[in-house]
């Protein structure tokens, strides 16, 4: 089973979604000045569509600096095998923005990774960047390989070792949780969303 499960940082989620809501958003605010001609009360809809865009170049821009980083570490070639021996769970509070700011909670995955010096012997202990997903639950093996960036501080894991199949044992005997059956209805949720953007935009286009 080949999968591609990044951290948190450097996912560019919602992004696909954001792009489709502001195609049709500007589509339909087109349809209604070829068909009643520009008035200046589109102007605050023209600004307000630009809003969401610009998280998501954000989003782009916060992943692929991220991603460089681990693409920098790989090809200075500081790699070692490691071997994870547990897995932290962290929620870590954030306020939505607006009016009233409400705490909530994202909830991350942290690998403990045991790495072993090939010269001298002595193992240490690293913790991984915070994954969404709980990568774990995917993992067939333990077995991963470590890259060191320059500086030693930050580690990156390659190499991972995927279930064949959905349903083979986990390399750690954790309780499942409700975030397993959440990614299915994400999934679910995606493509209704898509389907709604559809209709939306045959919905623009017929009233032209």
């Amino acid at each position: 089973m080949r999968r591609v499960i990044r951290p948190a940082e450097e996912e560019m989620g919602g992004v696909l979604s954001t792009a489709l809501f502001s195609a049709v958003w500007y589509c339909a605010i087109c349809g209604t000045i070829l068909k009643s001609g520009f008035q200046i009360s589109l102007l605050l809809f023209l600004v307000a569509g630009l809003l969401p865009l610009c998280q998501a170049v954000n989003i782009v821009r916060r992943a692929l600096f991220y991603r460089k980083q681990r693409t920098d570490a790989i090809a200075f070639g500081n790699r070692c095998r490691g071997r994870i021996v547990g897995v932290t769970r962290q929620d870590v509070p954030y306020y939505l923005s607006g009016e009233h700011r409400r705490l909530r909670y994202r909830r991350y995955y942290y690998l403990e990774v045991e790495m072993t010096d090939p010269d001298t012997g002595i193992s240490t202990r690293i913790r991984s960047q915070g994954y969404r997903r709980p990568v774990h639950r995917y993992l067939g093996s333990d077995r991963v390989t470590v890259y060191t960036d320059r500086s030693g501080w930050k580690h990156y894991l390659e190499d991972f070792q995927w279930k064949e199949h959905k349903n083979d044992p986990d390399i750690f005997d954790y309780p499942r949780e409700f975030e397993e059956v959440h990614l299915e209805s994400g999934r679910l949720s995606q493509i209704i969303f898509v389907v709604i953007l559809l209709l939306m935009i045959l919905n623009v286009f017929i009233q032209r």
